[in-house]
């Protein structure tokens, strides 16, 4: 029998849809709080939201011939027609959330408008009206969930701890502070005051109160067109994506298509872990689409390619710079790197058959010497404000002070403070090489360059890396991929099932300019290089990538490992002296490659360390 449910039960399954557990509820209320244009947001909970949460604004509130409707299912002034939907610019929308609330509690809402006298406060228990009347009121709105799903038993089954409730509560408006730092919030927790923010505008400062253990990643500024934030240095990485917050239009959201530009943006500069990174995109409102969960954290855009690129290169042109090289010497850092990158780099290049071996001598003597210029006097253009926000607990709780009820009456209340202009953090300028000055040479494998305050130490090996790889890629991408030929052909000796599997594998190689076909016996004849590879070089690139088609299967996914191997063979290694005649022409061929900053395998080619932690280590500062 197909039978149509009642309200009662009806709006308790709306409400678990919505309000799964108390940060859910907290979410919604805040959204809310800001949508009201409020400048300051208190939160309070007690056991983890699930016996108490208040939450209190000063936004343009709600006048008391509406406060009854707003707590009606699918009532919202933020829309009004179905092409609304196509173009949402604010939080929330669907006219769900207090519905849904107070169907799963007992919920207080005291609230008055800027133009009204007096206040309103209502009264709900499982949705029901109990009670409404005028109150005396501040400007804004406070809204009190108490006994969170007391008439929903199986629901309060599934909540955790009442710290872990607390904690996700607290990471949440964390989140909020970072994204609205015009906005003053404040935490409060059985009683407890657990952080304030000054609502100054300043997000890095805010970053650096809340999420030190993102700030302790170098944080580099972004500012490109639509995309702005903070990302980490490559060499400051975290063991999980925790670290990445990402903000669409102003809402937190999480996405694949960022997480993809935030890593292509890197150029394959991270070598483990994951970059922490604080992006805010802006995004024609028609272009995304919020609406396709209840939570309205997944969404979905319609140009992805579009967002993805403009995070990469944003990324990119951040990472790119000076404030990009990895830190010497740095402390506390998560690292999964292994203890000898020499060594684990020999062994890469140890996958590679022996073949001819490129010398850096012949390399390096067909460059010009590149001239030199003195380090400049002036400060950095890169540098930027480094502001931090003290605890202000004894401010918040004066202020706990004045949004709290019993309201005080409407002729007190005090004006509201003007919207603060963000604060923006100076985009470090881009890395110059022509600023560098040659200074030392040490353990036969490490380059010291000075630049106006700091000092650089280059790997040799992995700078000649990034050299070799860069010009075999170019090669490989400029190129015809027509045959060179060879005096002397030779061939190619393959196990049983690379030589018996599909041959998509031999196919790829022709796509590079190999000149090879079957010549019987598992064996395959070359008579033909690509122009960009030597002898050598092609037949042990051939002999690697055959290798690896029977372990990928011959797809060509393979290729930039096989070049990224060839340019580890290639490349000086540590212990081989240089010459300062050679260390100037690695250091000019370094500077014009693409990415000059790591080596094909992630590692950085470079690190810096300033007078500031030389001197502070000498005591002097």
């Amino acid at each position: 029998m197909i039978k149509v449910l009642d309200s009662f039960v009806a709006d308790k399954i709306a409400a678990g849809e919505v309000i799964e557990r108390p940060v859910s509820a907290v979410k919604e209320l805040i959204e809310n709080s800001m949508d009201a244009g409020a400048h300051s947001v208190i939160a309070e909970i007690r056991n983890g939201g699930k016996s108490y949460i208040r939450v209190t604004d000063d936004g343009c509130g709600i006048s008391f011939d509406e406060a009854e409707t707003a707590f009606l299912r699918h009532a919202t002034s933020k829309i009004s027609g179905i092409t609304d939907l196509d173009s949402i610019e604010t939080l929330g929308f669907r006219g769900e959330a207090l519905a849904s609330i107070s169907a799963v509690s007992r919920l207080t809402m005291v609230t008055r408008t800027p133009d009204s006298p007096s206040g309103t406060k209502i009264i709900l228990h499982g949705g029901k009206v109990v009670s409404k009347e005028l109150t005396g009121a501040n400007k804004g709105t406070t809204v009190i969930v108490e006994d969170l799903f007391y008439n929903t038993p199986a629901r309060r089954k599934f909540m955790k701890s009442d710290a872990r409730e607390a904690s996700a509560i607290t990471e949440l408006i964390q989140q909020y502070a970072v994204c609205r730092p015009d906005i003053r919030f404040m935490m409060i927790s059985n009683g407890q005051t657990l952080f304030s923010t000054k609502g100054d505008g300043d997000t890095e400062a805010v970053i650096r109160t809340l999420y030190p253990d993102i700030a302790s990643r170098g944080l580099i500024p972004v500012l490109d067109g639509s995309v702005s934030g903070f990302v980490s240095d490559p060499g400051s990485t975290m063991s999980t994506r925790r670290g990445q917050l990402f903000f669409v239009n102003k809402r937190l959201v999480s996405s694949s298509i960022i997480e993809k530009g935030l890593t292509e943006g890197y150029q394959g500069r991270i070598f483990s872990g994951f970059p922490a990174a604080i992006l805010f995109i802006e995004a024609d409102p028609s272009s995304v689409d919020v609406n396709i969960h209840p939570g309205k954290r997944e969404i979905r855009f319609l140009r992805q390619d579009e967002i993805r690129n403009a995070v990469c290169e944003a990324v990119k042109k951040a990472v790119m710079t000076g404030a990009g090289i990895p830190k010497g010497f740095v402390k506390n850092i998560e690292s999964n790197e292994p203890k000898s990158l020499n060594n684990e780099t020999d062994r890469d290049a140890s996958a590679v058959p022996s073949g001819e071996q490129t010398s850096i001598r012949d390399f390096l003597s067909r460059l010009e010497r590149p001239k030199r210029k003195e380090p400049a006097k002036e400060e950095a253009s890169g540098s930027y404000s480094a502001a931090y926000v003290s605890d202000i607990a004894e401010a918040a709780e004066d202020d706990y002070e004045a949004f709290s009820m019993p309201a005080a009456p409407a002729a007190a209340e005090e004006k509201a403070a003007a919207v603060p202009e963000p604060v923006k953090a100076k985009v470090p300028a881009p890395f110059d090489f022509e600023d560098l000055t040659y200074k030392g040479y040490v353990f036969d494998t490490y380059i010291i360059m000075q630049g106006r305050d700091e000092l650089y130490i280059f790997d040799q090996h992995a700078a000649h890396e990034r050299i070799f790889y860069e010009r075999f890629m170019r090669g490989y991408s400029n190129s015809s991929h027509s045959p060179q030929p060879v005096l002397t052909s030779f061939t190619l000796s393959v196990s049983p099932d690379v030589y018996s599997m599909e041959r998509s594998w031999l196919e790829d190689l022709r796509d590079m300019g190999y000149d090879i076909e079957d010549f019987g016996e598992r064996t395959f004849i070359v008579r033909g290089i690509p122009p960009y590879m030597s002898a050598g070089e092609a037949e042990a690139f051939a002999m690697a990538y055959s290798e690896a088609a029977g372990e990928s299967g011959g797809t060509n996914s393979v290729v930039r490992d096989k070049l990224i191997m060839r340019s580890c063979k290639s490349a000086v290694k540590a212990n081989d002296r240089l010459s300062e005649y050679e260390i100037n022409g690695l250091m000019s061929e370094l500077a014009k490659c693409d990415n000059p900053f790591s080596c094909p395998h992630g590692r950085p080619t470079f690190i810096r360390v300033s007078s500031y932690d030389i001197e502070r280590s000498f005591r002097r500062k």
